[in-house]
């Protein structure tokens, strides 16, 4: 019975406060600007990182201090992959560029900076599920019915 009371004394769960020990996993902030399930995370460079989901929306966040910096809205279903990349050699601006594909066919290039759009493709027949980057190539892929190297 005293080991029942002290359990119910001793709770594990503490509030952020100062008396709260540093711990990796105690949740630090709560970020919201979606309207649905956020299933994308990409770290754009050592202080931001862009999230993405089923609203179709990509956030670019301050990962110090939680602010939201820009919100890229172009797509019109949820969001099925989500990527980074250098801008290319051939590239006037030497901008971080964040790669979209989403459920409505199209894939996006985005200027990391801005709100640009730098590219809509839009000839897929079918979702784009995945992207990946070959960097030292200069190309991206998208894979979906179809494998394309961009």
């Amino acid at each position: 019975m005293s080991q029942e009371k002290d359990f119910y004394k001793k709770s594990p769960l503490q509030t952020i406060g100062e008396e709260q020990t540093q711990n990796p996993y105690t949740e630090l902030l709560v970020l919201k600007a979606h309207h649905d399930i956020v299933r994308f995370l990409v770290q754009l460079d050592d202080y931001r990182f862009a999230s993405a989901g089923d609203d179709g929306i990509v956030v670019v966040w301050n990962a110090q201090t939680g602010e939201k910096l820009l919100e890229l809205n172009g797509h019109t279903q949820k969001i099925t992959a989500i990527i980074t990349f250098p801008s290319l050699e051939s590239c006037e601006e030497k901008n971080q560029l964040i790669l979209t594909a989403s459920a409505d066919r199209t894939v996006i290039v985005w200027d990391g900076d801005t709100t640009r759009q730098v590219q809509r493709i839009s000839c897929f027949q079918s979702t784009v599920k995945c992207l990946t980057v070959l960097q030292r190539l200069d190309v991206w892929l998208s894979g979906g019915n179809d494998l394309c190297v961009w």
